[in-house]
């Protein structure tokens, strides 16, 4: 391992880590300044501190669990759960308003001229296929999600430009 990709991992390391150090930290001054009010810690003399700082942290810590797996207070509606964006598998609102209507147009010139000139149009008919089913999805269903990331997946695999592009290239030498 090169000496850049090492110092660049311990630098994601620290900036993964600064989190709970502050938070150890912070709650190591905190115990300092106020273990000698709290009898218990004050009797442990120079490890009341430390007792102290431990006995906070974990309380934070518990306190955070609750927050985040229990109580669940910060999630947001558990409508949509797959992904943060689910509009990347189905069509969004702005989708179904302004771009499916354009695509629509677009590949019915585009079919027509392609027949006008006695080209083959099964490429045509297969986008008009994939987006008149992706229309139909909607995020509010998990299983929409799922089914629109597999038709994208097999669309794709079908459709790639990669290969168009090889095979012009191909034909071009």
């Amino acid at each position: 391992m090169g000496l850049k990709k090492w110092l660049m991992k311990q630098q994601w390391r620290i900036v993964q880590i600064r989190g709970i150090w502050g938070l150890f930290y912070g709650v190591l001054l905190l115990a300092i300044s106020y273990y000698g009010y709290i009898p218990f810690f004050a009797d442990l003399g120079s490890y009341g501190s430390f007792v102290f700082s431990g006995v906070l942290l974990f309380s934070f810590l518990i306190l955070g669990y609750l927050y985040d797996r229990v109580f669940i207070m910060w999630a947001p509606s558990q409508e949509v759960t797959m992904e943060r964006n689910p509009y990347q598998y189905v069509p969004s609102p702005k989708d179904h308003i302004f771009w499916l209507p354009i695509y629509s147009v677009l590949l019915n010139a585009i079919e027509d001229l392609a027949e006008q000139f006695e080209a083959d149009t099964q490429e045509i008919a297969d986008a008009k296929e994939y987006f008149a089913k992706w229309q139909k999805l909607r995020p509010e269903l998990k299983k929409d999600i799922d089914t629109g990331a597999e038709m994208r997946k097999q669309f794709i695999s079908g459709h790639s430009f990669h290969d168009i592009a090889k095979e012009t290239d191909e034909d071009t030498n």
